[in-house]
């Protein structure tokens, strides 16, 4: 037994470690440089040392008090440290280790928050900005299990070997430093509990942490490629190239279905020349409400009746044709009808899934109104024939179509196959994250399941309570007693949809929130919920070949999926009271009105604080796209997509091509319109480009200039691509780079192609 300081020496030709098995204390001499490296700081109260061992460069010792044992090892460039709770006890015992102070050897810390993050360690708003955060999950907080710290001559990585039930706590010191330390809690549920990290001496690099990274899972086995998914699932290579697009105004009839909407609403209210005619008409204006009924007056007498009205009188017929009872035989006296009403008018109404329904409520309509309406194949806004055949027409020959639900292929599945036939990827939006009570008032259908779910499959927490779900609505469902549910729900829109979605979006699921479950009858670890999660995923993707893809893009997700929301722009300010204030400038919109949310189509300004944070390229690093740009295809968060800021188009603009990823729109006819000419120009130049790279390595990064605003990437060894974030002309080598401009140049041939924010 010893209670000593003394401390252990471990070397080799690249590097000494000096280890106070005591006080966990750990200091690093490099052999090619003067500096000294304190790789954790000392700490206190641990108790006493015993069974110490040494055996070349690997030592093992115990802290019988803290119930560990402890083991490091140094190996070429590399220590791990390994700490095992290897005495049984009920209790959680949480251990802090690496503590990091702030020494003069640090200029500055690599992190992997969304894409990844240069944070400067004299830098006063990322010190208040990460010291005012709290303790940061691991799993949710970082969008992979490292960090680094640039020691100008060098870079030292932290790799997290167990990335589980991890935290990270910044302090800003009185002297305006930075210091960070991380806690890993070994919880009762775990039978091996061990926690892990790995310590790395690298190169001089901004992403020489991100390099390591990878290489460490290549060699655990752990790195799964595009190439390889695209085996599994071809259609998956049709992301490359492909712009992300949410689309919207999903009802039945858009305003832009009526063709002549005078015409429409005065024989709708008033009845036309037939009997026969009137009586239909007759039917479906008085089921209308009477704010409907009132905007169908005000059409027929107005020469131009206001958007805000016909789509008032637009989504009450939807709502009426989405009704079972929509049709009335004695409405529809003397009016003719084709073979496909007929067939379907035949078929009991139990009988109908919901498509053939809606189908038939929509022909029933057309029938009615033939020389005022556009043929229901062609209905809709977002997701509709004539919007994609714009996309078409427009040279947009790939992308990725994002439903708000399942309900629109349902209403719109003439859509969904001709975006199939255009070569495009569609889905739907999906679920499995909340369950809400089947009575929940101001719920959402992805929550909605069933009332036995809802009482036994909630996720709960060590005190024994349920844990509340998104915005504490509900609970969090437990993904390992959803499985059931999953398959129900998908098999069942798949079977009903007269063509099938090929992609499908989960949400939440790689977003890296995960839950430790006390329930008697489905206990869980993080470990466990992650497994599930990816098996709901994987389930989807090979039973019904679709491409998949879920929010955020956590490291943990990516030998599963082959597309990420939310790893490019995270979710921003969350919580501030500008973005949620009507009145303020900021104020990012609400969920109205439905065919164009505000939330995601309105423009508006951004926080220079979180400019700063999330855009500035200062600041930026592609440490995701080192490690798995030839494995997963990211974009924004759908709330912050590319054109949300106005004064970040342009700069997220650079960004995105500079790391090579697509853009992400929010669309429908009219912002179609207002938005082309940019998504034309911006499109022919990146997608001939990720065609060629997006699932090749990104090989390099760095920084041209000091003040950062040159800098460039590469690609496969095939394609550099050099950005401009300044003002003023930049020459390099041979290439002259306008201000704020991208050009790409090809390795093997000298071409060199440039696009300009500004035309």
């Amino acid at each position: 037994m010893s209670d000593t300081l003394e401390s252990i020496r471990l070397s080799n030709t690249t590097w000494a470690v000096e280890i106070v098995p005591q006080s966990l204390a750990v200091t690093a001499y490099p052999e090619d440089t003067e500096i000294t490296i304190q790789i954790s700081s000392e700490q206190t109260r641990l108790g006493f040392v015993t069974d110490l061992f040494q055996d070349g460069n690997v030592v093992r010792w115990k802290l019988p008090e803290r119930l560990l044992s402890v083991q490091a090892e140094l190996i070429g460039d590399s220590l791990t440290f390994e700490f095992i709770q290897d005495t049984p006890t009920d209790d959680t015992q949480i251990l802090t280790w690496p503590v990091i102070e702030n020494t003069e050897a640090i200029q500055g810390y690599i992190f992997p928050f969304f894409e990844g993050s240069y944070v400067p360690k004299n830098d006063t708003t990322w010190q208040d900005f990460l010291s005012q955060r709290g303790p940061i999950n691991t799993t949710a907080g970082l969008s992979m299990p490292f960090w680094g710290l640039d020691l100008d001559e060098r870079t030292l990585t932290y790799i997290l070997t167990n990335p589980f039930n991890n935290q990270i706590l910044f302090n800003k010191t009185a002297a305006d430093a930075l210091g960070m330390q991380v806690s890993h809690t070994f919880t009762p549920n775990w039978k091996e509990k061990r926690y892990g990290v790995r310590i790395s001496l690298g190169a001089a690099s901004p992403v020489a942490p991100a390099k390591e990274y990878r290489k460490w899972l290549q060699q655990n086995g752990e790195f799964v490629s595009f190439a390889e998914k695209v085996k599994k699932t071809p259609e998956a290579e049709k992301l490359l190239g492909a712009a992300h697009a949410y689309l919207w105004g999903g009802k039945m009839l858009s305003q832009y279905d009526v063709t002549d909407w005078k015409a429409f609403a005065t024989k709708l209210s008033r009845g036309g020349d037939e009997w026969t005619a009137k009586a239909v008409e007759e039917h479906i204006f008085s089921r209308l409400s009477t704010e409907a009924q009132t905007a169908v007056q005000n059409i027929a007498q107005s020469v131009h009746p206001s958007n805000h009205i016909l789509r008032v009188v637009s989504r009450a017929i939807s709502t009426q044709l989405e009704k079972p009872n929509f049709y009335k035989p004695y409405a529809w006296t003397g009016i003719s009808f084709t073979p496909e009403t007929e067939k379907l008018l035949s078929r009991k109404l139990s009988t109908l899934s919901l498509p053939e329904l809606y189908r038939r409520n929509c022909l029933l309509l057309y029938a009615a109104f033939p020389n005022t309406l556009r043929h229901p194949n062609e209905w809709g806004d977002g997701l509709s024939v004539k919007l994609l055949e714009r996309f078409s027409r427009n040279g947009l020959d790939r992308l990725w179509l994002g439903a708000d639900s399942w309900q629109d292929g349902f209403r719109h599945f003439a859509a969904v196959e001709k975006a199939k036939k255009l070569g495009y990827l569609v889905g739907p939006y999906d679920s499995y994250h909340s369950i809400h009570h089947p009575n929940e008032k101001n719920t959402w259908e992805t929550a909605q399941f069933d009332l036995f779910l809802y009482e036994s499959g909630a996720i709960v927490n060590t005190d024994g309570t349920k844990n509340r779900g998104f915005k504490q609505k509900g609970y969090h469902l437990s993904p390992l007693v959803a499985q059931p549910y999953v398959e129900s729900r998908v098999n069942g829109i798949v079977t009903q949809m007269p063509t099938d979605f090929n992609s499908w979006f989960i949400d939440c699921d790689a977003y890296g929130e995960l839950f430790d479950d006390y329930s008697p009858s489905h206990p869980a670890t993080q470990l466990d919920d992650m497994k599930a999660r990816l098996a709901r995923m994987a389930w989807i993707r090979d039973t019904h070949n679709m491409v998949v893809g879920s929010e955020g893009g956590s490291a943990y997700a990516t030998g599963t999926i082959h597309f990420a929301h939310g790893m490019m722009t995270p979710v921003i300010g969350w919580g501030d009271p500008d973005m949620k204030d009507k009145t303020s400038p900021y104020y990012i919109g609400g969920y109205w009105p439905p065919e164009a949310p505000a939330i995601h189509v309105k423009q508006v300004p951004l926080k220079a604080r979180y400019f700063y944070l999330y855009y500035d390229p200062r600041f930026r690093l592609p440490l995701y796209q080192i490690v798995f740009h030839d494995s997963v295809v990211t974009t924004h968060h759908w709330g912050y997509s590319s054109l949300k800021f106005k004064n970040a188009v342009e700069t997220v603009a650079l960004l995105e091509l500079l790391y090579n990823v697509p853009p992400l729109y929010h669309l429908n006819t009219a912002r179609f319109a207002k938005h082309k000419a940019w998504i034309k120009r911006y499109y022919a130049f990146f997608s001939p480009l990720h065609q060629q790279i997006g699932g090749k390595t990104m090989t390099d990064f760095e920084w041209l200039r000091d003040d950062k605003q040159i800098q460039r990437t590469e690609f496969g060894n095939m394609v550099e691509i050099f950005a401009n974030f300044g003002t003023e002309r930049f020459e390099y080598e041979d290439i002259a780079i306008p201000g704020r401009s991208v050009a790409a140049r090809w390795i093997d041939t000298g071409k060199v192609v440039v696009f300009s924010v500004q035309p």
